[in-house]
């Protein structure tokens, strides 16, 4: 007895024939009367009274079909749950940092659909120890975010591809007397200027405390921060310079970018876990923009 006899079953209770049930079924005629057959033998009754061609439910008849219907709802429950865990599974959860939120992440975005236009994708911002945290308990697939420390516990145990650089840039407001520099500007050119900082929080904190520290520059830090958008917002108040990463194809009105002698530059890339079951997405998603 196997699901489609059950269907023929219960759709001769309401047609009462053999012929329309196959029309209704798109089969054979005459593989209906043969599943009607091996049913009454299997359940070892006549399900059925014979009125020439007309088809009529017995006593038999009616208590099976109750039973039937009842195993149909229950494959058609157990189907819709299956599919149910398979969108689940049909996830890319990708992990960004801030500030790549407004020209990398869309960009990726739109790679991964035109991939897999049937597969939803999630997304979480964070700082970049968050995402590597996050790759680790396998709570996101891939993360858009700076390279992870050689020294992080979790480092040997996370891939990383790059795939664009942010050079390092010294930004003053646009009235700044460093404004109308044409060229590179040495970081030494900043000394004892009001500087916007990055707080203890921020990746970028520790590369740009090393660039001041290597020239033996001091400045006089008067705001700090996470936010890199906040910074820029900062320094076209006039409220100080700072070193920020310049993003490719923005325009900042207010602020001017100008080139650290030597250039400093910030690479962002694609990061996943090389030891978590993770999303098989993630690695055709990997493996697409190494090839782009």
């Amino acid at each position: 007895m196997d699901e489609q006899t059950l269907r023929i079953f219960l759709s001769l209770a309401e047609t009462q024939n053999t012929r329309d049930t196959a029309a209704e079924l798109r089969v054979n005629q005459s593989n209906v009367s043969r599943a009607l057959a091996r049913l009454e033998d299997e359940v070892g009754m006549v399900l059925f009274a014979r009125h020439g061609k007309r088809l009529e439910l017995n006593a038999n008849g009616l208590a099976f079909r109750a039973d039937a219907a009842g195993v149909l709802d229950a494959v058609e429950s157990a189907r819709r749950h299956a599919e149910l865990i398979a969108d689940e599974g049909r996830l890319l959860r990708v992990g960004f940092l801030h500030s790549v939120a407004r020209w990398m992440v869309p960009d990726v975005i739109q790679r991964f659909r035109a991939l897999r236009p049937d597969v939803r994708v999630s997304l979480r911002q964070g700082f970049a120890r968050d995402l590597y945290g996050w790759l680790a308990l396998d709570t996101i697939d891939v993360a858009l975010s700076t390279a992870p420390l050689a020294t992080s516990a979790t480092s040997d145990d996370i891939g990383w591809q790059p795939l664009a650089e942010e050079p390092l840039c010294i930004a003053v407001p646009s009235g700044h007397p460093l404004a109308a520099a044409s060229g590179p500007v040495d970081v030494r050119a900043l000394a004892g200027r009001d500087f916007i900082g990055f707080s203890r929080i921020a990746e970028l904190r520790t590369a740009v405390t090393g660039i001041l520290d290597e020239a033996d520059v001091a400045v006089n830090v008067t705001f700090e921060s996470s936010e890199i958008d906040t910074m820029r917002s900062l320094v076209a108040g006039g409220l100080g310079v700072s070193i920020l990463p310049r993003t490719p194809g923005r325009d900042d009105p207010g602020v001017v970018y100008l080139p650290l002698e030597p250039q400093r530059v910030r690479a962002i890339g694609i990061a996943w876990s090389t030891t978590a079951q993770g999303s098989r997405y993630a690695k055709e998603l990997v493996t697409a923009l190494r090839e782009r």
